[in-house]
């Protein structure tokens, strides 16, 4: 009988061990993974933010590279862009892949909007020196509104497809599709615009007999105001977006608050330009509209988005990975 009873005890303490186990108590061999597991996050977190300020640090060397009027010899130009997209491109690729390879349809859209966020910019760097219109010659100016052109594109595009997963399930954002319809109107603007100047190029390389100069002539006054509109809507679909963002975690409240402003600041500038783009000798108020207007400037916080999309399409299920 008291051997029975030690069996029947033995028995209990092992279905209480099992049972233990279960209900999620950790072996030492798991009790030893978790550090690795871990390292392996905060390993991965690193290098997502390290690319992502790789790609800030890019953006600012292109607005440099571009923005300052130069004349490079071919060889200088070529590497002048070949560095900058091949920097651009492994950083966003280091974002890109973890998403891609989850297999998640979601993360894959997130990312797919992200790299067409930053395309625009990325295209820019195809024109080292180009500098204003005013200094570079015709056939750079061609080549300059074509790019912006394309670049227009990429940019509705990004604007776009960013829509579908911040309005994803039950709790989807009801600003994004606000800052969709805002961004595909100044995207519609820009694309007529750049249209007109593609064409005046080509009009200037074989003028008419009876030609007319673009400038003060409606057709020139037409493309001043939609570029006026086309700047003024891509803020406004940057800021509902920057907010959107904000309401579904992907970005902290003072950064998308602060993006937000921006933007208003940005469009008061642009309010107190006027509709007709300015020229460097007018009023210093009109200055700043002067230069939040320059048709790649907005797309500069829509870049931004693009990487901070990149970063959360990347990040693993659960984790904390914001800006």
């Amino acid at each position: 009988m008291a051997q029975v009873s030690g069996a029947t005890i033995d028995a209990w303490a092992a279905c209480r061990d099992a049972l233990a186990n279960r209900g999620g108590a950790s072996t030492p061999a798991e009790t030893s993974q978790v550090p690795e597991k871990g390292a392996t996050m905060a390993s991965r977190l690193g290098r997502y933010k390290g690319a992502a300020l790789l790609l800030f640090i890019v953006l600012l060397v292109a607005i440099g590279i571009f923005g300052a009027p130069a004349r490079y010899s071919a060889a200088v130009s070529a590497a002048l862009t070949i560095g900058q997209l091949l920097l651009m491109g492994g950083a966003a690729l280091t974002l890109v892949l973890p998403a891609w390879r989850s297999g998640s349809e979601y993360r894959r859209s997130v990312a797919i909007a992200g790299i067409l966020l930053i395309v625009p910019w990325a295209l820019l760097t195809l024109m080292p020196g180009y500098g204003p219109p005013f200094a570079a010659n015709l056939a750079m100016n061609h080549v300059r509104f074509i790019i912006l052109f394309v670049s227009t594109a990429f940019l509705g595009a990004g604007l776009l497809v960013l829509n579908a997963p911040l309005t994803r399930g039950e709790t989807g954002d009801r600003l994004a599709p606000l800052g969709q319809a805002s961004g595909l109107l100044a995207v519609g603007c820009q694309l007529i615009w750049a249209a007109i100047l593609i064409g005046w190029t080509m009009s200037e390389a074989h003028k008419p007999a009876n030609y007319l100069p673009l400038y003060g002539t409606p057709l020139g006054n037409t493309s001043d105001v939609l570029l006026f509109f086309a700047g003024l809507m891509t803020y406004v679909a940057t800021a509902l977006y920057a907010l959107s963002f904000m309401r579904r975690g992907w970005l902290p409240r003072i950064a998308a608050w602060v993006m937000a402003i921006i933007a208003a600041i940005a469009v008061v500038g642009l309010v107190a330009r006027g509709l007709q783009y300015p020229d460097l000798s007018e009023q210093w108020f009109t200055m700043p509209g002067m230069i939040v207007g320059i048709p790649a400037i907005p797309w500069v916080m829509p870049y931004v988005l693009g990487v901070v999309a990149l970063v959360h399409a990347a990040k693993e299920e659960g984790s904390d990975v914001r800006f």
